[in-house]
């Protein structure tokens, strides 16, 4: 041991006391554990000579404790296990000349500590390191044994703590902010505002070091945008709480006020909009930018207190946020699976039910699901508007809920489509139908609804709900053509249909791009002299694969698919088309329009651009319509006086064979009148039915209309029908339809 160092005492001549410090610490960073300082030198004297210089030193009052090793092979096991040590006091020569700086670049390199400090002593002074070398390893201090007196030795020390203390509270600065961004991440995953609450405590408590479990937290409903949680009065409710309180979760904080003194503290917090800290409790405060408000309170938490407060702020921040997208993601799951106007299932939310029950089903079942369409709902919204609808919708709703008790799901799947699924039932469509055809009082009305029932079952768990759900809507479909007010169970035939009536409007589509349909004329011939007086176009397919496809295939398709539109105005185009080629035919031509196409708002403009667009004069076209064209509403007979104005004929095609209603005769712009073949069938058989038809030719001409007389196929109807002085006939007792060259040469 050299001789100078030795003599450190020397320079103390008032002993340990007089630099002993017992300095009060850094505020938050008071404790009683030991600096630990490692002592590094193969000379057991420095070792218990260091010890003694320091022996009852305080340093911000917390003790020195140390530990020796004698080599540097020992000293870096040493270092290896004692990771907590805040310096080293180390010897450069020791069994090498460079032992103590090979040790410095092991404890940074291999070991990995960048914080302890270290100083460097030698009794050699030549054995100095390059400058380079303090820099690169950040090493504190190098001093010659003879330098390190008692004081300096003491200063050196504390100099040295001071660093390592700055270190390590920025250290833990960023430790928490790494633990409050990765608290933060794993919090944003949880998307409901329970289970989001549940991971703020668990994780308050791990980055707080929280003993008591004692938490809860309380949250509002929000002051803006789609409430998440449902609460009474709109005041604050428990969505949280550590065993103690888990009772509590669901209760309104006010209630609890009463009896629990923590309630009270969570109130004043939020009175005050501050974080509150009393007798060792602490309420976190938060807010979120729709504000919501919230608490978290804890009792026995005085780490709270003494936490780095921006640290801690940032991680309150990170809750509001976090509370606030775990709300947002709670209205979105509601708006995914919830129909807002019901409180039932939508669509998705009824899959998804489904999904789940046939997913954890344990034995075979059978799944049924009904699909239920309220009858006529779009006259009731004409007539009483669409808060009624929306009521008279809710409140089918809750009838649907008290009749089928037992079901899985029930949702509003569209408009005013319900669904209904069940398990192992007994019912069948036309009783579901039975049971929801109940009067129902909205609004102090009572009001008689009728459903029509679809319905698709299945024992194959490998048959997805959706596909359930679709043939159940296929066998709706069928029941609303074929049993209004009743219902239909999905059968295949309905699905190859459906598919056949898919393909034909495709391809329908397609032959009207490639003009692949055409006109036949019929004539109509005047009763009087025999002679072709006009002609009604009726259009035909020619398809390149299945020839000749008659109107009766594909006009059904047309009407339920709303190809009319463009259906009437290819017919307009075409025939003027025709009669730019016949420009010598001169007698009146008839075409069908859609009820379908009445309604389009632009449909009459776009048929007289058409006309005008061939110059054609309006007054050669006959326009004819059904009575079930008049029936949709009263815009229709606004278009019919519309298409008067422009120049057309108009003619009440099939009469009698529909909704009849004479008052359509006075209300119409009705030049023609064509009496169904309905009327023509029976007057050879029955005289009723002959007495029928002349009451109706009588009524047609007292009312100076021109009369057509549809159907004649034989020379006893001729006859007959001929008595009654009507003025046109159309049959086959004359013509049948024929291709434009022949019916025109007819003239």
């Amino acid at each position: 041991m050299s001789d100078d160092f030795i003599q450190l005492f020397a320079d103390d001549p008032e002993g340990r006391g007089s630099v002993s410090t017992s300095g009060d610490a850094e505020p938050g960073r008071q404790n009683n554990k030991p600096w630990k300082i490692v002592i590094v030198d193969d000379e057991a004297d420095v070792h218990q000579v260091t010890k003694m210089a320091m022996k009852g030193v305080e340093i911000y009052g917390r003790p020195l404790t140390f530990v020796s090793a004698y080599s540097g092979a020992e000293g870096y096991s040493v270092m290896q296990e004692h990771t907590d040590a805040c310096l080293v006091l180390l010897d450069v020569v020791m069994e090498t000349h460079d032992a103590g700086l090979l040790l410095v670049d092991r404890i940074r390199n291999e070991i990995g500590n960048q914080h302890v400090q270290i100083i460097l002593r030698t009794g050699q002074a030549g054995y100095a390191p390059e400058e380079q070398v303090i820099i690169r390893y950040e090493i504190n201090a190098y001093k010659t044994k003879s330098e390190l007196t008692r004081n300096k030795l003491f200063t050196a020390i504390a100099t040295a703590i001071r660093s390592y203390q700055q270190l390590q509270s920025i250290e833990e600065s960023r430790q928490g902010l790494r633990n409050i961004i990765h608290a933060s991440a794993s919090m944003l995953q949880e998307r409901s505002v329970i289970d989001f609450s549940r991971g703020v405590l668990a994780q308050i408590e791990a980055l707080f070091e929280l003993s008591s479990r004692s938490l809860f937290c309380v949250s509002q409903k929000p002051l803006r945008g789609p409430y998440a949680i449902q609460s009474g009065n709109g005041g604050y409710i428990v969505v949280a709480a550590d065993s103690k309180y888990e009772r509590y979760i669901g209760e309104d904080l006010k209630i609890l006020e009463a009896d629990l003194e923590i309630a009270k503290f969570a109130h004043e917090a939020l009175e005050r909009q501050a974080h509150c800290h009393k007798n060792g409790n602490t309420a976190l405060y938060l807010s979120t930018p729709s504000g919501w408000e919230g608490v978290i309170v804890s009792e026995d938490a005085a780490s709270f207190e003494s936490a780095d407060q921006e640290l801690l702020q940032l991680f309150c921040m990170n809750i509001a946020l976090g509370l606030e997208n775990a709300k947002f993601f709670s209205y979105l799951n509601i708006a995914a699976y919830e129909d807002p106007v019901t409180g039932l299932l939508n669509r998705l939310g009824f899959l998804d039910k489904i999904s789940r029950c046939m997913a954890t089903a344990h034995a075979e079942k059978r799944w049924s699901v009904f699909v239920l369409d309220l009858d006529y709902f779009h006259h009731i919204v004409e007539s009483l508007g669409y808060e009624f609808g929306n009521h008279l919708l809710r409140k089918t709703g809750e009838v649907l809920r008290g009749y089928f008790e037992q079901a899985l799901a029930i949702a509003r799947i569209h408009t005013d489509v319900f669904a209904v699924c069940f398990e192992n039932t007994q019912l069948g469509p036309h009783e579901v139908a039975m049971r929801s055809s109940k009067p129902i009082w909205v609004n102090s009305q009572s009001i008689r609804i009728s459903m029509t029932v679809g319905e698709a079952s299945s024992t194959d768990r490998n048959l997805t709900p959706e596909l359930l759900l679709r043939q159940a809507e296929i066998a709706l479909k069928v029941a609303k053509e074929q049993k209004r007010g009743s219902g239909e169970v999905f059968r295949e035939q309905f699905e190859h249909e459906s598919r056949h009536r898919m393909t034909l409007l495709n391809n329908l589509r397609i032959a009207l791009e490639k003009k692949e349909l055409f006109l036949m004329m019929q004539p109509k011939v005047a009763l009087k002299s025999s002679m072709v007086c006009g002609f009604e176009a009726l259009i035909r397919w020619n398809h390149p694969v299945h020839g000749l496809i008659p109107p009766t295939a594909f006009i059904p398709t047309v009407e339920k698919s709303g190809l009319n539109y463009d259906l009437d105005l290819y017919v307009a185009e075409r025939i003027c088309e025709i009669l730019q080629s016949w420009p010598q035919m001169n007698l009146p031509v008839s075409i069908n329009i859609s009820a379908n196409s009445l309604v389009h708002e632009s449909f009459v403009h776009d048929l007289h651009q058409v006309f005008q667009q061939y110059r054609i004069a309006t007054n050669r076209i006959q326009i004819e319509v059904t009575e079930n064209a008049l029936i949709h509403s009263d815009q229709s007979i606004v278009r019919l006086r519309e298409l008067r104005e422009h120049g057309f004929v108009i003619v009440l095609d099939d009469f009698g064979a529909g909704f009849s209603s004479l008052s359509y005769l006075l209300r119409l712009p009705l030049q023609v009148i064509k009496i169904d073949r309905a009327f023509v069938a029976e007057i050879t058989s029955s005289n009723q039915a002959y007495e029928l038809l002349k009451g109706i030719v009588q009524i047609v001409q007292g009312l100076q209309m021109e009369t057509v007389v549809e159907g004649v196929e034989t020379s006893e109807q001729l006859a007959l029908v001929r008595a009654l002085d009507v003025d046109q006939i159309q049959g086959f007792i004359y013509y049948k339809p024929s291709l434009v060259d022949e019916a025109f040469a007819l003239l």
